[in-house]
């Protein structure tokens, strides 16, 4: 799209920001947060945003809008790039996406989701549900839809009574042939409505992306809403300690995710014992030498309950629910789960077989205080991650 094109626009500057608002859903911003986020394409063929204000429409908008005007996301045939609306392929085809959504007793809200995800603006999608054994009416809500050819669900047998274990059981169920690429959905969730179209115009303007995750509004029963990013300050080894962010707002590349598919089945008894299938699909993305896309603006409502399996990371059910897990050692085990996945994944790596060889030698003070020195020079993206995580090295935890 020419320059031109775009300063012509100016007068109406107005008038697109109105209809930007249309593709973010306002109640899942934070509250007092005006801003709509419009995906911009480098010419080096990296996706960032720029966060732009409704309560300025006038000449700097439009000149932070007018940054894009080459570069991948034109190549795709975009009818409108500046607003995301349009995601069209040089074939003429909206991309193709699965989404694979694991449940368990969730009939409060999973209709509520559903009708966020098959509204989803310029993709063409399938979502396969499959129910961990619910014991309310999840099933009764899910079969609302089924009049919609796009939603399939099913029962898994025998359950596998964790969110991980029912996403791992939905990937080694569901290949992904024939469709571009693979969405993750909980259950209690609401999407915004270019959530899906803006995970893919960024990650087909990666070269070497094989995933995607965003931030989200988390919000609470009493109305109380609040913003919550995911640091992209990714090291060497950040994979080897946490995930690429929360996996509801995963997209992967299905390329990508055939390998996890084929990696899952292949190494079925090393995968049963993952308790993060999203911290697993990072590790694996990093491993084979991929990178991963982080988009600073929300692209869903992450819903705070108190059944949710782990909560937003600052939250103080979430707080409570992950110093746990760390002082209990569940933390060092799925250390050393995911050291093993990658080890197995990619043999040879110097990095993994460095971090493997500390972390399964014998606990003593020497291999603790290796330990907390690996967080100590940025093990995981936040630095105060590091800090906690190096004090339980110190005392024994890990």
């Amino acid at each position: 799209m020419p320059t031109e094109y775009l300063r012509e626009r100016s007068k109406t500057s107005r008038a697109l920001l109105r209809r930007a608002v249309s593709v973010v859903n306002p109640d899942c911003l934070p509250e007092n947060d005006a801003s709509v986020h419009t995906p911009v394409a480098g010419g080096d063929g990296v996706v960032f945003r720029i966060p732009l204000r409704l309560d300025d429409a006038g000449p700097g908008a439009t000149r932070a809008m007018a940054l894009e005007t080459t570069g991948p996301v034109a190549a795709l045939g975009a009818a409108d790039p500046l607003l995301g609306r349009a995601l069209v392929s040089s074939t003429g085809r909206k991309p193709r996406i699965l989404v694979l959504l694991a449940c368990f007793n969730g009939a409060k809200w999973i209709g509520e989701q559903l009708e966020s995800v098959l509204a989803q603006h310029d993709v063409d999608l399938r979502v396969i549900i499959r129910d961990d054994g619910s014991s309310d009416a999840t099933m009764t809500e899910i079969d609302r839809f089924h009049g919609d050819g796009r939603v399939k669900s099913y029962a898994g047998r025998p359950p596998t009574g964790s969110a991980a274990q029912n996403f791992l059981a939905l990937i080694r169920d569901n290949p992904a042939d024939g469709f571009d690429f693979v969405a993750f959905a909980d259950q209690d969730d609401a999407w915004n409505p270019n959530k899906l179209a803006t995970a893919c115009r960024m990650l087909t303007s990666s070269r070497h992306a094989a995933g995607y995750s965003s931030s989200t509004v988390a919000t609470w029963p009493n109305g109380r809403r609040a913003l919550f990013t995911q640091s992209a300050r990714v090291s060497s080894v950040d994979f080897l300690f946490e995930g690429g962010g929360q996996g509801c707002t995963y997209v992967l590349r299905s390329r990508f995710y055939a390998r996890i598919h084929a990696f899952a089945i292949r190494h079925r008894q090393l995968t049963e014992q993952v308790g993060y299938h999203d911290w697993m699909v990072y590790a694996l993305a990093r491993s084979w030498g991929s990178s991963w896309l982080f988009d600073a603006s929300p692209s869903m409502c992450y819903r705070q309950h108190a059944t949710n399996d782990t909560g937003a990371r600052s939250a103080s059910a979430g707080v409570r629910k992950r110093f746990d897990r760390l002082r209990r050692g569940w933390y060092c085990n799925q250390l050393r789960v995911i050291a093993s996945i990658c080890a197995t994944a990619a043999p040879g790596n110097p990095t993994i077989e460095r971090w493997t060889k500390t972390l399964f030698a014998a606990k003593d003070r020497h291999r603790n205080l290796q330990i907390a020195l690996y967080c100590l020079q940025g093990a995981r993206r936040r630095r105060l991650d590091n800090l906690i995580i190096a004090a339980a090295a110190l005392v024994g935890w890990l």
